[in-house]
């Protein structure tokens, strides 16, 4: 009796040891299983989000460099408005040292030539010829010589300083072309030539054409 009683126990604990371990094969299988249906799944998925991810990173790195050099050219540009605001102040201060009341500026005296030629002399309000033009084949184109004369007159650049070949200071007055407009007297220095080229920056807008 006791010995079946025995046979019965270990008959029932190994049942129940087999049940066991299947269901621990079971459990470990269907983790594998579950494993790999989430690899096959969610990897692409991963992988898809991460090349995303560095795409964006890219986009963000090269949208980074567009941004500073975009501040460089805001910062050359904002140099350049400043500069350029200087130089305008620079004119306006000119312009207001040169702007005189009518009356006291000099005026342009066109003479003639017998072959029909024109040409003509700015003089100052003392009566001093401070600029002399070339001859003109008509009277029309003397007048338009004055009005490029007025145009230019208060344009540094447009002044050529000159050495004759008797070391003599003297100047001409140009036209954007290289066209001269006008010619000086000459002086024996330096700084009498500049005063002739403030008294045409002063006079050259006279606005006062006489005829010999």
């Amino acid at each position: 009796m006791n010995q079946l009683f025995l046979q019965l126990v270990q008959s029932v604990t190994g049942n129940v040891i087999t049940i066991v371990a299947l269901e621990i094969v079971a459990a470990i299988i269907g983790f594998i299983v579950a494993w790999l249906y989430a690899k096959s799944v969610f990897t692409p998925v991963i992988k898809g989000l991460e090349a995303d991810k560095a795409g964006l990173q890219k986009q963000v790195e090269k949208l980074t460099g567009e941004y500073g050099t975009l501040n460089e050219k805001v910062d050359k540009l904002g140099k350049k408005i400043t500069q350029l605001e200087k130089e305008v102040s620079e004119k306006d201060s000119e312009l207001k040292k040169l702007s005189v009341p009518s009356g006291h500026t000099g005026k342009y005296v066109v003479g003639s030539t017998k072959g029909g030629g024109n040409h003509f002399n700015l003089k100052a309000t003392n009566g001093q010829v401070i600029l002399t033009s070339l001859m003109f084949p008509s009277l029309d184109e003397c007048n338009k010589g004055i009005e490029a004369v007025r145009e230019f007159c208060t344009d540094d650049s447009r002044f050529e300083r000159k050495l004759s070949t008797n070391n003599k200071n003297y100047f001409n007055l140009t036209a954007p072309d290289g066209h001269v407009l006008g010619k000086s007297e000459l002086y024996e220095s330096l700084a009498g030539m500049e005063n002739g080229i403030a008294s045409v920056k002063k006079n050259g807008i006279s606005t006062v054409v006489e005829e010999e």
